[in-house]
This record gives C-alpha cells, sequence and structure tokens, in this order.
C-alpha cells in the first residue's frame, strides 16, 4: 500500500507540470493546394487560424485575390510560383508553391465550350471588312488548333493558310498579301466544307509561285462542321505539326476565304497594307 500510494502521488504531482508545458512554435501555416482545368485554377485554402488572405498568380497578370478559396483564369500555359500569404492579426506565413498550367484540352467536336478561357489571338479591326472577324489558336504536343469566328459570309467554301513554320522570312514564298517578312514555307488550300484539299511547301526564290504538294486535308487537318452561334458562323479544326517538319517557339500563320466561285471574302489578319504580317501562334 505505501509503494502504490508513493506511486500516485508522484504521478499525480507530475502531471500539471507536464499538462502546462507552453508550444512556442506558430499556430499559422499557409498552405493550399490546386485543380487545373484547361486555363481555370481552382485554389483550395487550407490554412488555419487566419484571418486574412492575400493571393498573387505570379503571372504577370496584376491580379490578386483576398478570397479564401479563389479562381484564377491564366492565359497562356506554363509553370507560375503562385503565393499565399495569410495573416491573423500581426502573425503573417507565406506559402509558394509551382502551379502548372498545361491549357485547354481541345477536341475538334463542334462543341466550342473548351475554348472558352483560351483569349483571342487576334480580331480584325471593325472598318476592315472581312467574312473572318476573329480567331483563336492552341497548341498541342502533336497538333495546332484553330478557332475561326465571322459572319454569316464566313460559309468556308475555300480556305488559303499561308504558313511560316521555320520563323526565317527569308525562306518560303513572300506574298504580298502580307509584306512585312511572312515567308510562307506551306500553303494549305482546300474546303472545310467540301472535304477536299492539299498542302504544299515552297520551293525556289520567295518571289516564285512555285510548290509541291506533300499531303492532303484528310491527312493532315480534322475539321468540325461549321456552325451558327449567336449570330456568329464558328469552325474549330487542328493541324497535324508532323506536316510541318521541325518547329521550334512559334508558327506565323494568315488566313484568305475565298467563296465557290473563288472570289475573295476575307482574310486575317488584315492584309494587302503596308504593315500587313502573319500572325504568330506560340507553340
Amino acid at each position: 500500500m505505501k509503494k502504490y500510494f508513493l506511486y500516485s502521488f508522484l504521478l499525480t504531482a507530475l502531471l500539471p507540470v507536464t499538462s502546462c508545458k507552453k508550444d512556442n512554435s506558430s499556430s499559422l501555416k499557409a498552405v493550399f493546394s490546386y485543380v487545373a482545368d484547361g486555363y481555370k485554377v481552382s485554389f483550395t485554402n487550407f490554412t488555419e487560424n487566419a484571418k486574412e488572405y492575400s493571393w498573387d498568380f505570379g503571372d504577370g497578370s496584376g491580379q490578386t485575390s483576398t478570397s479564401r478559396n479563389p479562381q484564377h483564369i491564366f492565359t497562356k500555359k506554363g509553370d507560375f510560383l503562385v503565393s499565399l500569404t495569410a495573416k491573423n492579426g500581426t502573425e503573417t506565413n507565406v506559402f509558394k508553391d509551382t502551379v502548372t498550367v498545361l491549357g485547354p484540352n481541345i477536341k475538334i467536336d463542334g462543341d466550342f465550350s473548351d475554348w472558352e478561357y483560351v483569349q483571342y489571338a487576334y480580331t480584325n479591326d471593325a472598318a476592315y471588312t472581312s467574312s473572318i472577324r476573329s480567331i483563336k489558336a492552341f497548341a498541342s504536343s502533336d497538333a495546332i488548333n484553330i478557332y475561326l469566328e465571322g459572319g454569316a459570309d464566313m460559309k468556308m467554301e475555300i480556305l488559303d493558310i499561308y504558313m511560316d513554320s521555320d520563323n526565317d522570312p527569308a525562306t518560303g514564298f513572300a506574298t504580298w498579301y502580307y509584306p512585312v517578312a511572312s515567308g510562307a514555307d506551306f500553303l494549305m488550300e482546300g474546303s472545310p466544307t467540301g472535304d477536299w484539299g492539299d498542302v504544299f511547301a515552297h520551293v525556289g526564290a520567295p518571289s516564285a509561285w512555285a510548290w509541291n504538294g506533300v499531303a492532303s486535308f484528310a491527312d493532315v487537318f480534322k475539321f468540325s462542321s461549321l456552325k451558327t452561334v449567336s449570330g456568329k458562323n464558328i469552325i474549330e479544326f487542328s493541324i497535324k505539326k508532323s506536316v510541318l517538319g521541325t518547329v521550334k517557339n512559334y508558327v506565323n500563320i494568315a488566313f484568305v476565304e475565298s467563296n465557290s466561285g473563288w472570289a475573295e471574302v476575307g482574310q486575317i489578319p488584315e492584309a494587302k497594307t503596308a504593315t500587313s504580317k502573319f500572325l504568330a501562334i506560340p507553340l
């Protein structure tokens, strides 16, 4: 009994000392996770004991947020260092993590919702007469995806695509439509709605209209049907990168639309001016 009493006394005496030991570690720890859906990224904030939040999305947009769980629309693919600053009174804690944005999963199926967060790459001036008004573009690992938007006269009966694939204006055809360093290495001509067309590679001097056929539209392209959405005619299609040989950084491109009688009805970007040039599409 004496031993039992002594052990009980010692245990009782020690318990308050152990339970009252002060924890000097900080109780504020900022941390988050994210889910990327194309360019839209949703953040989940797991920070505890914070009353204020400040987000820097690291993409140079200047956009910030004070929401606990914000969403942010990035405008390009890449790796971005996102910073979350959590505050509780005078206490501050910062957590940074790299957010990887792969861009949208474009499917050429006539459902244009996957283009929602892709910015317009170019829109023709309102005063410029053209069947094609705007373009979006996104390059995936194996294809260049194109979205064209226009008026009721955009019917895609005949489409010519000029493309500088090597980023060297000294090679390829120097078209007067786009006199600012055009250098088209490829001409793609055919009908997205008529199921015919061919791809040609330029040969000879930049001034020479000389082309060799290298593929058919069926080999290289995938087109959606032409649809009218909210009063605009829209079509999407993809171009296989493999037909272009070695590409790097970006390609330069221009589009000329004609009707079934080969009369031109539109171009994008604007053509036939002293400052007309191809549109650069990042890869």
